[in-house]
């Protein structure tokens, strides 16, 4: 849910500029460790010079606290308005990086470029605000100080022109030095303590101020680590046993946001070795159905069992390592295609990865490849088609031989003869498999054994395709009938533009 809710750019921040505050940490605690050392030996000789001397440079650290007490709410205010600003435009420089084609296919690079500015133009001026008060308050520490130093000098010289001894003066000649008396000896040694220790205070005060920004930046990190998972694992979780019988949705409901339900009281069972068809209206919860049976989601009421094994009683990673995926986004990495292929099962071998790629109808493509499987693609697949990313997608699911195999929307980029041939060889491999698709494409749905029509959240139909067209009026019948109908109607707008005369309408 985190990431749902969350921009990426605001999450790399997070972890690689606001996590670096962990390793500062310990080094500001060593100086600030190292300043009060010297800042109280520094006191503790003043006062055996003379206990006033001692008072007064003790008044330092009061004064500071009082002042510390001013500006720290500020500062963390500052910091962590900086903070979220500078976030938010590192998520628009990754936005914008991640959609330069549809930036520059709708001629919007001049209004990007504006955004750009204007959230590069407010990091800027939080981050002023940051230093600009940091700056204030480096300035009135070092008033502060040079007050206290100013009164200091004074005393001291009208002490060096008399005959005062020093208050301790067994102490100071114990330390090794040769005055009981104030001197001019007396005064620049006192002069040199009071410079040290009125210098470790505008130090400390400096690591203060810093301290606080620090602490936003691992408040930003903790966030994140103290997220609880949506899914742990039980104290008793068993590992996932082989899948014989059937994969069982009982009352199924769920919500991600409190009173929105996306799925209400689904029930249904599907056996291995049959390709199950989900279908129904963008947003009635398809997607959100095959998310709960990875677990990326428990479901809020009802249960859902493999081989009469409740999900939440098995091992996540067991149950994940046999549930394999092609998503509708179909993400790829910058490295080579094999490696891209064999993602989830890194020790794959290649005979493996080609008989994915073959499944996946992408091993002709990868063939003509100047490298074949050792072709390096650019940042997600970034010079393929849409169609070849789904594909190598579907390979990279296909090689984990995984029990549970889901696809959403498999064949959206493809042509028919592709399509056809996909779903071919995705049925002879799918032998002993429960396979799900989630589509909208009518001769995809064709080929499964079982149609599974959702609706606001509720399955409203249930059944083989040849079942389900002959219930009157209903939901999957006039999806499909819908279907072939602008079928028709565009198949004879194009015959008529083809015979219409050259130059007319």
């Amino acid at each position: 849910r985190y990431h749902s809710d969350h921009r990426v750019g605001d999450s790399v921040y997070r972890i690689y500029q606001d996590s670096a505050q962990v390793t500062a940490v310990i080094g500001t605690i060593t100086q600030a460790a190292q300043l009060l050392n010297t800042y109280v030996i520094g006191i503790v000789f003043l006062a055996a010079l003379d206990p006033i001397l001692g008072t007064m440079a003790a008044s330092v650290v009061v004064l500071a606290v009082l002042w510390g007490r001013w500006y720290s709410p500020r500062m963390r205010e500052r910091s962590l308005a900086a903070r979220e600003a500078n976030s938010d435009f590192t998520s628009r420089v990754q936005e914008s990086f991640a959609a330069v084609r549809i930036v520059k296919a709708y001629g919007a690079g001049e209004s990007e470029q504006e955004r750009l500015v204007q959230d590069s133009l407010n990091a800027f001026d939080a981050s002023y605000r940051v230093r600009t008060l940091m700056a204030i308050v480096g300035i009135v520490t070092f008033t502060l100080a040079a007050a206290a130093l100013l009164g200091a000098q004074f005393l001291m010289a009208i002490w060096a022109q008399g005959t005062r001894e020093v208050f301790a003066a067994v102490l100071v000649g114990l330390v090794g030095l040769s005055f009981v008396k104030w001197n001019l000896a007396a005064y620049n040694w006192a002069q040199d303590q009071l410079g040290a220790s009125s210098e470790s205070v505008r130090s400390l005060v400096t690591l203060w101020a810093q301290a606080q920004d620090m602490a936003m930046g691992l408040d930003r990190v903790f966030d994140i680590l103290d997220i609880e998972p949506d899914v742990e694992n039980d104290p008793d979780a068993i590992p996932m046993p082989p899948l014989k019988r059937e994969i069982r949705f009982s009352h199924v409901g769920f919500a991600y946001e409190p009173g929105r339900p996306v799925l209400r009281d689904v029930s249904f069972a599907v056996q291995p070795g049959t390709v199950t068809a989900i279908v129904g209206p963008t947003g009635s919860g398809k997607s959100s159905l095959m998310s709960l049976l990875s677990r990326l989601f428990d479901p809020d009421s009802g249960s859902i069992s493999i081989d009469g094994n409740d999900l939440s009683k098995l091992d996540v990673d067991s149950l994940r390592r046999n549930v394999s995926v092609a998503l509708q986004e179909n993400v790829l990495f910058g490295m080579s295609v094999r490696d891209n292929i064999r993602y989830v099962v890194p020790n794959a071998s290649d005979d493996e990865v080609r008989r994915a790629a073959h499944v996946a109808c992408v091993d002709e493509y990868i063939a003509g490849l100047p490298e074949g499987l050792d072709t390096v693609l650019s940042d997600r697949g970034g010079k393929l088609s849409t169609g070849q990313r789904q594909r190598l997608s579907i390979a990279r699911a296909v090689v984990k031989d995984a029990p549970i195999l889901i696809l959403d929307e498999p064949t959206a980029a493809l042509d028919a003869h592709t399509e056809h041939r996909l779903l071919e060889r995705l049925t002879g491999w799918g032998a002993g498999r429960a396979i799900f698709l989630i589509t909208h494409r009518i001769s995809t749905i064709r080929q499964a054994d079982r149609v599974l029509y959702l609706d606001r959240g509720r399955i409203v139909e249930n059944g083989s395709h040849d079942d389900l067209m002959r219930v009157e009026d209903g939901r999957y019948r006039n999806l499909v009938e819908t279907e072939a109908r602008l079928t028709r109607s565009n198949e004879a707008d194009d015959s008529g533009s083809l015979l219409q005369p050259e130059g007319r309408e």
